[in-house]
């Protein structure tokens, strides 16, 4: 039937539904991803504001998530393992791509990488590598160099926590902060 509404599987109305994503799409520069049961936590990540630790929760579920924490600048950020999982075997690895928002263009900020090790009780518990994804530009000399090394900066991330990694690379938790000053982090994507 023309000019009917048609719901979505949480009630809401296509068109407000496609509006909204259309309206994330221009502001952010992915589709969002939409939540209908809550999913084991990969991960936790961390910051400081007034003294007071905030911690938001990263799902195991793939997709695009908009930070709740948005347009937050932090000097320093932490991830943390999220819940340990009961399987038989090892629960495959994902990588979760954290972007920061300028304008209306989403920048890559850095990858980590999870891996679920096992721990004495026999549950498999998620560990992160860090995975820095330099812009690159040819240099004066021709040759491909890294954006931060161009402006006179050698990395962009620097990892401050203790945590050493096991015989893969891979820690327990991450501690970050951003040669360039404070960054927010504004999504993530989860795959």
């Amino acid at each position: 039937m023309i000019g009917s509404v048609v719901k979505d599987g949480l009630g809401a109305p296509r068109q407000v539904v496609l509006a909204v994503s259309a309206l994330t799409v221009l502001m952010f520069g992915f589709v969002p991803f939409l939540h209908a049961a809550s999913e084991p936590v990969l991960m936790i990540l961390e910051h400081v504001e007034a003294k007071e630790k905030i911690e938001t929760k990263i799902e195991t579920k793939g997709g695009v998530v908009i930070s709740p924490v948005k347009d937050k600048p932090q000097a320093k950020w932490s991830i943390r393992a999220g819940e340990a999982l009961t399987t038989e075997t090892r629960p495959g690895e994902r990588a979760v791509n954290f972007f920061q928002r300028s304008g209306i263009q989403s920048s890559l900020l850095f990858i980590v990488r999870v891996r679920y090790f096992q721990n004495s009780a026999g549950q498999w518990v998620p560990q992160f590598q860090l995975n820095e994804e330099p812009l690159v530009v040819r240099g004066k000399d021709g040759r491909w160099k890294p954006l931060t090394t161009i402006q006179g900066v050698p990395s962009l991330i620097v990892q401050t926590g203790s945590a050493l990694p096991n015989a893969e690379g891979y820690s327990a938790a991450l501690e970050l902060g951003f040669t360039t000053g404070t960054a927010s982090i504004d999504a993530w994507q989860v795959q």
